[in-house]
């Protein structure tokens, strides 16, 4: 189901078919799309006294270690030619220790085999670019109380193409799916014990239209996508 309006306007929420589940969603709107930079992004929940909270979990997810450097490496760990191994990496922010335990995405291929990924710089150059459309075009929305982007195909093809990335329609889907299919953990590493901060995906939301649907309006066919984090650490 394509998600129907002008993407300059605000909505109130938004319909469409979550790709990876394969169920119906409806998102409600909880705060306008008048903000311009990723940073001021913040619920507007009256509970939520404390906006800080939300940007420091920002910016701890965005200083993980999630990204593969090497497709040629990731290739030589896939057990036979398919599965891989979670992948765990401490790090340190602000002074703290962190755990970092990534669940690689498992992917249907053309031929129907099934084949797992690790996040590389392609799905980092994605992520990237969706949140520059949310800033950049006021496509950026609060649905359901998070963060998230609406967006089309064409829109993200062109925006990664103007950063010198042009991305084949099939493969920038994949890298969606990728996102929206591999997990991360992070949990806190102190003295005291262990805390786990945030065990979600990269995309929690992914609402994505049916290949008929994008192939018959590519510039109209619109797409969802929620960020990480979805809520206080």
């Amino acid at each position: 189901m394509p998600l129907q309006g002008d993407a300059t306007r605000a909505r109130e929420h938004v319909t469409g078919v979550d790709r990876d589940q394969g169920k119906a969603v409806t998102l409600q709107k909880t705060q306008p799309p008048q903000l311009t930079l990723w940073q001021t992004f913040s619920p507007s929940d009256p509970r939520n006294k404390d906006k800080d909270a939300y940007s420091n979990t920002a910016e701890l997810y965005d200083a993980v270690p999630k990204y593969f450097s090497s497709k040629k490496r990731m290739a030589e760990q896939r057990r036979d030619g398919q599965f891989l191994s979670s992948l765990k990496h401490d790090f340190r922010h602000k002074d703290k220790r962190y755990l970092v335990k990534i669940t690689p995405a498992r992917i249907e291929e053309k031929d129907g085999t099934e084949r797992e990924y690790y996040p590389a710089w392609r799905e980092e150059l994605v992520e990237e670019a969706l949140k520059k459309l949310a800033c950049d075009h006021l496509n950026g929305m609060y649905l359901n109380g998070v963060a998230g982007v609406q967006f089309t195909l064409y829109e993200l093809r062109k925006e990664l193409k103007g950063r010198g990335h042009d991305i084949h329609l099939h493969d920038l889907i994949k890298s969606l799916l990728i996102c929206r299919r591999t997990n991360i953990t992070i949990t806190s590493k102190q003295d005291d014990g262990s805390e786990v901060f945030m065990d979600s995906s990269i995309f929690p939301t992914l609402v994505i239209t049916k290949r008929r649907e994008w192939e018959k309006n590519p510039k109209g066919t619109r797409c969802y996508v929620q960020f990480n984090p979805p809520g206080d650490p």
